[in-house]
């Protein structure tokens, strides 16, 4: 089994680790949370450059919503995100229209969850 802790070099040659997992948009809030991240603050941004992440997408399917994102350390990630300022407010801006899988309230401090397990990889580089 793959074992997301050990880094693996992207497509640029750098050590990532290669994190990916699902969250849920409250049925009905999809056009608006395609809307705000049109426009994602350039400071959450910036705190997530500033934590290692150097990729990050997000694809949507009715409301489930799977995101992908290379980060050096991802446990690290989530520990200065946690504290950052403009990263806890852009949770606690997206929690309204977001719920968790059993469709119970979202928490935005568990805003990055465990990740999926990687069962495939394959690249041409």
């Amino acid at each position: 089994m793959y074992d997301r802790n050990e880094p693996k070099q992207n497509h640029r040659g750098q050590n990532m680790q290669r994190v990916a997992f699902t969250m849920h948009v409250k049925a009905g809030q999809q056009r608006e949370y395609i809307r705000r991240h049109k426009a994602v603050w350039p400071e959450a941004l910036e705190e997530m450059r500033q934590a290692g992440i150097h990729a990050m997408s997000i694809f949507m399917k009715a409301n489930e919503l799977f995101v992908y994102m290379e980060v050096e350390d991802y446990a690290q990630a989530v520990e200065m995100l946690a504290k950052s300022p403009d990263s806890v407010r852009w949770e606690e801006y997206m929690a309204p229209i977001m719920e968790d899988e059993s469709g119970d309230v979202y928490d935005p401090e568990n805003a990055f969850p465990e990740g999926l397990p990687e069962v495939f990889y394959w690249s041409a580089d």
